[in-house]
């Protein structure tokens, strides 16, 4: 498998040097085109002051949003030079939809799909919309990241689901040949002499990928199942987790929360979303 388009959607001036950073050093890893995307959102007027919002004042929001994308595409150009990347920028207006759903329209031609960690305090929907909506695979970028080589290593969080499974292929796209693979299982171990076959049908893709890997479940006790994944990254050394990602109903997700919202708040690592 390879990794031939690479699309980075980008959110904020804020994150943008670090998300170009990230993304060009992947396209010139794989030999990739770097695809760079931005939405100008619609200007959001509250209805009891739009009496008084004239034509001018309009221009003015157009006008701003206009040098926030200039600032991003002159970051992403920048990080694209430095790795001799090739790139692409397209600055789109929202046209009465969302930011997410202006980003997916154009991310789903790409093979792979990068965004940043939202902070803590913020919804983080565009990157949502594109886990749950762009049909690619979506790995989130965190906060101060240093680009680094992500194909050596990888926990990949495991169950016998569509999400995981997908998951799982996936990631096959930023590893190289001899990566070391952890497929972890957060549930209790089968009884001895039982057999995990789909897990370890799973691992056997990845060795006929010639990589290196290996079953391990681990029970959560009193911990969330995140931090039990975070954990094994941490102590395997791992460059990225990958897992399947939003695996119930929205109404069930916003009720109880899920793994993934959680890694999108808290992982310090790159993770690897597929839905």
């Amino acid at each position: 498998m390879t990794c031939r388009t690479i699309a980075l959607c980008f959110t904020d001036t804020a994150s943008a040097p670090t998300l170009a950073r990230a993304g060009a050093a992947l396209a010139r890893h794989h030999g990739a085109h770097l695809l760079g995307l931005h939405v100008l959102p619609d200007p959001v007027v509250h209805a009891s002051i739009s009496m008084y919002v004239t034509g001018e004042i309009l221009n003015q929001i157009r006008a701003r949003q206009r040098d926030t994308a200039l600032e991003i595409e002159t970051a992403f150009k920048k990080a694209a030079e430095a790795e001799g990347a090739t790139p692409e920028w397209r600055c789109l207006e929202a046209r009465l939809a969302t930011i997410g759903e202006r980003l997916c329209e154009s991310a789903r031609a790409a093979d792979l799909v990068l965004v940043m960690r939202p902070e803590r305090d913020a919804a983080g929907r565009p990157q949502e919309e594109l886990i749950r909506n762009a049909g690619r695979p979506v790995l989130m970028i965190p906060q101060g990241y240093q680009p680094a080589a992500l194909g050596a290593s990888a926990v990949i969080g495991w169950s016998a689901t569509r999400e995981a499974t997908r998951a799982a292929h996936d990631a096959v796209l930023l590893l190289d040949k001899g990566a070391e693979v952890v497929l972890l299982s957060v549930e209790q171990a089968p009884d001895p002499g039982e057999q995990d076959y789909p897990a370890n049908e799973m691992a056997a893709m990845f060795s006929r990928h010639e990589m290196n890997a290996t079953v391990t479940h681990r029970s959560p006790g009193g911990s969330r199942i995140a931090e039990v994944i975070e954990r094994e990254a941490f102590e395997t050394g791992a460059s990225f987790i990958a897992t399947g990602a939003f695996g119930h109903s929205k109404a069930y997700d916003f009720v109880l929360g899920t793994v993934t919202r959680d890694l999108m708040q808290r992982a310090k690592r790159p993770v690897l979303f597929s839905k």
